[in-house]
């Protein structure tokens, strides 16, 4: 079946939806994103994902009434529309057209663009044996809270990362205190307790990673939201990293130094078993 687009309002297929040049999400990437799975159609974490989106847009002072937009009837609407099983939905919303200037346009109207397309399917093989990071400096911008569609910072670490064989990056800031990766959230497990860096400018809050911290206080599981160190993921029993596409994806070699065993740990697959 096609894969879908909805350009403000107006469905199509995704080949023939078009945005102006002058629209500044491609100008300056003045706008936001969220990515919303779908398993079998059924949004999940839906208000979650609406609500970081509203928060985005607040903190790039995107003013906009998204309650009018009606985005939980459009994203039903388009993943009727695509007939897949299991959907991704892709939600963005940019500043709109305007003459290119750095000044805010007085009067442009934002651009809504949603795509609905399969969900990735990873390799089970990575669930299996755990995945592998490697450590670089934090080179992006100062408000990661915010979910951007600036994102080259994460693509050339991204990309770089993979040239050297590794699944993805371990970002950590001057002093090694570590952040995320490049499109995860991350956890550690040390002594039986889980340890996730908190809330802040330095990091997404993710919506999966909010998820599991409800999860694990369901289980009992002992977590805490803490800043730690480089070093302290190298010594630990366990590590995993988080996201909507992924849910739990186990590490097992950071730097390549093995972490715990080398095989992905109890606390790891008891969380991911909450999917």
């Amino acid at each position: 079946m096609p894969d879908i687009a909805c350009v403000n309002g107006v469905f199509s297929p995704l080949a023939d939806a078009r945005v102006p040049i002058e629209d500044r999400g491609y100008q300056f990437a003045d706008g936001v994103y969220e990515v919303i799975v779908a398993p079998a159609g059924k949004p999940f974490l839906l208000d979650g994902h609406l609500a970081r989106l509203a928060a985005s847009l607040d903190g790039i002072a995107l003013a906009i009434d998204l309650p009018a937009l009606k985005l939980p009837d459009l994203i039903a609407e388009g993943i009727r529309r695509c007939a897949h099983r299991d959907v991704m939905v892709y939600v963005q919303i940019t500043r709109g057209m305007a003459p290119r200037d750095h000044i805010f346009p007085n009067a442009a109207s934002p651009t809504v663009v949603l795509t609905f397309k399969p969900k990735p399917v990873y390799d089970p093989a990575l669930t299996e044996r755990g995945v592998t990071l490697i450590s670089t400096r934090d080179i992006r911008w100062a408000r990661c809270h915010i979910k951007s569609i600036a994102l080259l910072a994460n693509v050339l670490i991204k990309n770089d990362a993979r040239a050297k064989g590794c699944f993805d990056a371990l970002i950590v800031s001057d002093d090694q205190t570590v952040r995320e990766t490049t499109a995860a959230n991350i956890f550690i497990a040390t002594g039986g307790k889980l340890l996730t860096p908190p809330r802040s400018a330095h990091i997404l809050p993710g919506i999966t990673r909010g998820y599991l911290l409800e999860q694990a206080a369901k289980l009992n599981l002992p977590v805490e939201e803490r800043d730690f160190k480089l070093a302290d993921a190298l010594r630990a029993d366990e590590a995993f990293i988080t996201s909507t596409t992924m849910n739990v994806m186990p590490v097992t070699t950071i730097d390549q130094r093995t972490i715990g065993d080398g095989k992905p740990g109890k606390l790891t697959r008891q969380l991911a078993s909450c999917f």
